[in-house]
């Protein structure tokens, strides 16, 4: 009887065990794989699924798929190598961590227009000419 209970507890242990290996490689994943273009590129947009996911265009589900390591589609790696461009050249021109709040706020540069609708409407050249001038201090 007392190797019965023994075991119980064992086999508890090891399910627990078990539980919290599983825990910690779901937290390890909310940070994007090295190499991971599509998670790393989110991430330094600071967006979410939804929101990163109009930007391809693609749904949630796609997305998830491609942050678990699909491959692309040809549309869909363009618009990545793109994003991931004008993500490093406004890099250049404004601190990082205000990146995400920047593209989801209403700018007067843009017609009221959040930065994130105006790359929706493939008019991300707006965006690039700010850039542009923001580069070289001429004002615009």
């Amino acid at each position: 009887m007392a190797a019965v209970t023994h075991e119980r507890a064992a086999s508890k242990k090891q399910d627990h065990t078990q539980a919290k290996r599983k825990d910690e490689r779901i937290k390890v994943r909310a940070r994007p794989a090295k190499g991971d273009l599509v998670g790393d590129l989110r991430h330094r947009l600071q967006l979410s699924q939804a929101v990163f996911a109009r930007l391809l265009p693609v749904s949630v589900r796609s997305l998830a798929s491609l942050e678990g390591g699909s491959a692309p589609t040809d549309g869909v790696a363009r618009r990545l190598i793109e994003l991931r461009r004008l993500t490093n050249a406004l890099t250049e021109v404004m601190k990082k961590e205000s990146l995400g709040k920047w593209l989801e706020t209403p700018n007067e540069a843009f017609d009221e227009l959040k930065p994130l609708e105006v790359i929706e409407r493939g008019e991300s050249d707006r965006i690039w000419s700010m850039v542009y001038f923001l580069r070289s201090g001429v004002p615009s």
